[in-house]
């Protein structure tokens, strides 16, 4: 459908929860969110090295599939070390319906299992947008 340039901020989280671990077909498998936080802010990695979130029009609000990724690019935004983004704009049919499963209307996640997401940067944030 297109790309827009957004903020992290602006964009909300499909999932009551995700897993701290960037799963074996990612190009950071078996990382920690916070571990590629790190990578991110010491620059072992720059923001173009993560692949871009899709994201939907939902009750007038963005949210994404990808919500570890934007767990990070939050993280980022709040230590300002991230402004807009690019993402890939997908028709609201593609998020599985499974995995909308915010209760919050998606302005917070939790983690699977209370794991730490890892790393050290996100204990830097004082507050996410």
């Amino acid at each position: 459908m297109g790309e827009l340039n957004l903020y992290p901020s602006e964009i909300r989280f499909s999932q009551k929860a995700i897993n701290t671990m960037f799963d074996r077909k990612s190009l950071h498998p078996y990382r920690s969110i916070g571990q590629t936080l790190d990578d991110l802010c010491e620059g072992r990695c720059a923001i173009s090295d993560i692949p871009r979130i899709s994201v939907c029009r939902h009750d007038d609000e963005w949210y994404t599939k990808d919500n570890r990724r934007l767990w990070v690019f939050k993280q980022l935004e709040a230590l300002g070390k991230c402004g807009k983004i690019t993402v890939n704009v997908v028709d609201r049919s593609e998020i599985d319906s499974r995995k909308f499963s915010t209760d919050n209307k998606g302005r917070s996640v939790e983690f699977i299992r209370l794991r730490s997401p890892g790393g050290e940067w996100y204990k830097k944030v004082k507050s996410v947008p």
